[in-house]
């Protein structure tokens, strides 16, 4: 999520940012392998991720949502498409972060958005040819 966040905020390299950011935090090498997949997937599928956001962010355009709260959709979407994380892991770790770096309000806007997809998630995967991929965790 940092990775993404710093991104959107820089609109630098993406592959400089994502190692500045697994290195400088010298995380474990399946937690950066984790990290780099997660970055990937998410700048691969930006197109259908941010659709996905606009879609179901009621009452909300893209560019107003706070950069912190869409790099936590971003990544939470992608997720949910593209893995077999379960949807209550994958929201609950949501959460988590919106609770740790975003403002309180922004909970239930995420948990709502997250919710809606979620609820679609099979039918996502079908219409996009999805396969989901299993990282380790």
């Amino acid at each position: 999520m940092q990775a993404v966040y710093q991104y959107i905020i820089q609109k630098g390299n993406e592959e400089e940012i994502l190692e500045y950011t697994v290195v400088k935090d010298e995380y474990i090498p399946e937690t950066q392998e984790f990290a780099k997949e997660l970055f990937r997937g998410v700048f691969t599928n930006k197109e259908l991720i941010e659709a996905l956001i606009s879609s179901h962010s009621i009452d909300w355009k893209i560019e107003r949502i706070a950069i912190i709260d869409k790099s936590i959709l971003m990544v939470s979407i992608w997720e949910l498409l593209y893995t077999a994380t379960s949807v209550k892991v994958i929201i609950s770790e949501s959460i988590e972060l919106v609770k740790k770096y975003s403002a309180y309000e922004a909970i239930k806007f995420i948990n709502g958005v997250l919710g809606s997809i979620a609820k679609e998630r099979e039918t996502l995967r079908e219409k996009n040819n999805i396969e989901v991929v299993c990282l380790a965790e």
